[in-house]
């Protein structure tokens, strides 16, 4: 049974756009992906999805306001607990685009860099360390709830994508752009909406079966 860590912000833990609460399971594009997977009509053979999302999460920037959102410190004691993993989902690169922060895209690209040596080096319980899926996220608005927090945060959102695949294809990772699924929600410029959850879920499922052969 493959397992496979889904590690990102809050459109990975299912920030609904219209009110602020969590999309339940089934509608999350991580619980929405677990159910494709696992589907017998398209003869999967079973896995078993982590969702581990959190939001404002970033690739490595401790936010001064909200304690515990820097990846590269949660991602080595969630890698420990949930050993062995086949396959490790990075879902990040929203907020890195936050003024508060170095925004540019090449920066956020080098955060991912910092992620995928933490997968390489964690103690994966005896096994090969985990495949790794770098996932370019869905575009944001200008116009968004929180836009006096971010500066050019569409332009620089739909810049991470080339720079998030080079970098995966230096490290020998394999790379997916969100936005060949979904856009962010219009409500609040930021997160995506439950069609948005469908089409992502659609595409790492794709993904990932292809992958994994």
């Amino acid at each position: 049974m493959p397992r496979i860590l889904c590690f990102g912000d809050s459109n990975t833990w299912g920030y609904n756009p219209s009110n602020g609460t969590r999309w339940p399971e089934g509608v999350r594009w991580a619980s929405r992906l677990r159910t494709h997977l696992n589907d017998p009509a398209a003869g999967s053979v079973a896995w078993e999805v982590m969702e581990e999302g959190l939001n404002g999460r970033t690739t490595m920037w401790e936010d001064p306001l909200k304690p515990y959102r820097d990846g590269s410190a949660a991602l080595p004691m969630l890698l420990l607990t949930h050993r062995p993993l086949d396959w490790v989902v990075i879902t990040l690169g929203t907020n890195d685009l936050k003024s508060l922060y170095p925004s540019e895209p090449a920066w956020v690209a080098e955060g991912i860099r910092k992620l995928i040596g933490q997968i390489k080096a964690c103690d994966n319980a005896g096994h090969t360390s985990p495949r790794i899926l770098v996932v370019a996220p869905a575009p944001m608005h200008d116009d968004n709830k929180w836009k006096t927090g971010f500066t050019n945060g569409r332009q620089k959102s739909l810049e991470l994508a080339s720079f998030f695949a080079a970098v995966a294809k230096e490290e020998g990772c394999h790379f997916v752009d969100a936005a060949e699924a979904c856009d962010a929600s219009p409500i609040d410029g930021l997160h995506i909406d439950e069609q948005g959850h469908a089409a992502l879920a659609v595409l790492l499922n794709q993904t990932l079966q292809s992958l994994q052969g």
